[in-house]
């Protein structure tokens, strides 16, 4: 009989199988000029918050064991409060060793009486997606599956998502949007950027064997910068990925959900992130490193380059003789120089890199840098924002302060007095 059960249950998988890929062909998006097939997809920038694109980004659909990125920010933040760490030992309830035993999950046994860490079992999930680990944080944490599912929802709504959980692991009818999914991702990277770490690992060793990882941007489809993060499958949700990678210092973050075929969504994850560079790119650009140098009154200060012009980070200039304040009601940064101050220049060689690769993400700002010399005060044409420092170019101090350019050793002498 159960054998029976079993090949009518497998019958009628591949039959939802067909009709699911058909629906999902059917109603196909385009990011840019490339397709993809996505039902509903995002991509966003991890630096800004821009969101670069989304096709039914809003709208919930089941995610699969994209789940379990809720469940492990939740692991980190309990070891956060202290409540264990990552050598701590994981106890195996009769719910775990059951779970770890289902033939419908992606599963590895978890037995009585054997150590299993904190450490490793955050591998299995991340990595391989094991729903007994899982399941076994989820314990830990809370003490039962039930309460920690209302850890992650509280979690959810603290991140202001609209994000639903019914269980830790994904096989439940999860309620949660492409946008929610990349922004539980951010905060994630934001507060344990050694997930990261984790992520891109191509697999982990536990207990005598060596378990691969389903993100295949690291092999089959692979993509330049990728480092993570999930992967998730079920019959509800169809195929599902959140990817991320790294270009030129800036940072993206892609979801696909329903995909029409296992392959396809990680091709659908590349033209997304791809489409995030570019507008990433047109938007903002990068900073980058320059063999220019630049000398204040014979002491030099980090330099950079942005769309082929000497740039300075305005906050350095406090390193050199200048005082600074901002005036958050006119968003306003003021720079004035103070002879009696003492130069404190900065060690140049932590700033360098190879001429034209890329040293910051640049975004645009509202706030303005203002220069007072000799009472009189002077409105830079062009500010810019890295990372929370407010960027000036060169050129617009060329009417404030004397500028001597040495072409032969590519370096500039500003004088202030």
């Amino acid at each position: 009989m159960n054998i029976r059960l079993n090949k009518r249950y497998c019958v009628l998988s591949v039959i939802i199988s067909l009709v699911l890929a058909m629906s999902v062909s059917a109603s196909a998006a385009y990011v840019g000029s490339s397709y993809i097939s996505s039902q509903g997809a995002c991509v966003i920038d991890y630096d800004t918050g821009d969101v670069y694109y989304e096709y039914n980004g809003y709208a919930p659909r089941v995610p699969a064991s994209m789940t379990k990125l809720m469940t492990l920010y939740c692991v980190y933040e309990a070891m956060e409060e202290g409540k264990f760490d990552i050598y701590t030992p994981v106890p195996v309830s009769a719910n775990v060793y059951s779970k770890s035993r289902c033939p419908e999950y992606q599963t590895v046994p978890l037995y009585y009486n054997t150590v299993y860490t904190v450490d490793e079992l955050i591998g299995m999930v991340l990595t391989y997606s094991d729903i007994g680990s899982a399941v076994a944080l989820a314990e830990l944490v809370a003490g039962s599956e039930w309460a920690f599912v209302q850890v992650m929802n509280e979690k959810a709504a603290q991140m202001g998502t609209d994000a639903y959980f019914y269980d830790c692991f994904g096989v439940a009818h999860n309620k949660v949007s492409p946008i929610a999914i990349a922004t539980i991702v951010k905060n994630f990277i934001s507060k344990y950027p050694d997930i990261l770490v984790r992520s891109s690992k191509r697999s982990v060793y536990f207990h005598g064997r060596n378990y691969y990882s389903t993100n295949h941007l690291f092999d089959t489809y692979y993509y330049p910068g990728a480092d993570g993060i999930k992967t998730g499958t079920t019959t509800a949700a169809g195929y599902c990925f959140c990817a991320t990678a790294q270009r030129d210092g800036r940072r993206m973050i892609a979801v696909t959900m329903a995909s029409s075929s296992s392959g396809q969504r990680f091709r659908d994850a590349t033209v997304l992130l791809d489409y995030g560079f570019s507008s990433a790119k047109s938007k903002y650009g990068t900073i980058v490193y320059t063999d220019t140098s630049t000398y204040i009154n014979s002491n030099e200060i980090p330099t950079f380059g942005y769309m082929g012009k000497i740039v300075l980070i305005a906050q350095d200039l406090t390193n050199y003789g200048f005082d600074a304040s901002y005036n958050d009601e006119t968003r306003t940064l003021t720079l004035s120089y103070n002879p009696e101050k003492t130069y404190s220049p900065m060690s140049v060689e932590e700033y360098k890199g190879k001429e034209g690769t890329a040293a910051f993400p640049v975004g645009n700002t509202d706030i303005k840098i203002e220069i007072i010399k000799d009472g009189q005060s002077f409105i830079l044409e062009n500010s810019y924002n890295t990372n929370g420092y407010m960027c000036l170019f060169l050129d617009d101090l060329l009417n404030i302060y004397e500028v001597l350019w040495n072409q032969d050793e590519m370096k500039a002498e500003i004088t202030v007095k």
